[in-house]
C-alpha cells in the first residue's frame, strides 16, 4: 500500500529524519513534522516525542533533539535552539561590566539577544535576561547604581 501526503515542506532534511528513524509510526512522523515547522503540539504528544528522544525544549518552543539534528547535519541549528549554559551568559554580563563599568537593561539585552536560543520568543528572551540579572544580583555579583529602577544601571558589586 502506498500513501501520498500532500503539504508544504519547509525543511527538505525532514525526510532524512524519517529515513534514520524507520521505527516512527505515521502519527509520530506527523508530530515531528509539526515540530520542525514550528507548529504547536499538545503536551501528551510532546511527551511522546521526548520519550523517543526526538525533541527537546519546553512545550511552547520545542526543537529537534541532538540526535535528530545530527542525522540531518544541523548540529549548529541544534545549539542555536538549545542555547548555552546560563554561566556563559552571566560571564558575558560580568565581562561587559568589567570593561564598561556599567550597563542599562537595553545594553544588556543588546549584548545577549542574538546569543539566546532561537527557540525562545522575544517575551521569553526578556524573562531569560531578567532571570540572569536576578541570579547575579542574588549572588551579590551585581547591583543597581541608583534607586530609580528604570534609569539605574547595573554595576559590579565591590
Amino acid at each position: 500500500m502506498l500513501l501520498t501526503v500532500y503539504g508544504k515542506t519547509l525543511d527538505d532534511n525532514y525526510m532524512h529524519i524519517l529515513y534514520d528513524h524507520p521505527e516512527l509510526n505515521l502519527q509520530d512522523a506527523f508530530l515531528l513534522d509539526r515540530v520542525q515547522k514550528g507548529v504547536q503540539i499538545e503536551k501528551k504528544d510532546a511527551d511522546r516525542l521526548r520519550a523517543l528522544k526526538l525533541v527537546e525544549g519546553r512545550l511552547g518552543s520545542l526543537y529537534l533533539s541532538a540526535s535528530v539534528a545530527k542525522s540531518i547535519e544541523d548540529q549548529a541549528g541544534y545549539i542555536k535552539n538549545k542555547g548555552l549554559d546560563d554561566q556563559y551568559y552571566k560571564t558575558l554580563i560580568i565581562e561587559y561590566l568589567k570593561q564598561y563599568s556599567k550597563a542599562n537593561r537595553k545594553e544588556i539585552n543588546k549584548l545577549l539577544w542574538g546569543k539566546l536560543p532561537d527557540s525562545l520568543s522575544d517575551d521569553q528572551k526578556k524573562h531569560k535576561v531578567h532571570n540572569l540579572l536576578t541570579a547575579l544580583k542574588n549572588k551579590n555579583v551585581i547591583e543597581k547604581d541608583g534607586e530609580n529602577q528604570r534609569k539605574a544601571n547595573w554595576i559590579l558589586k565591590d
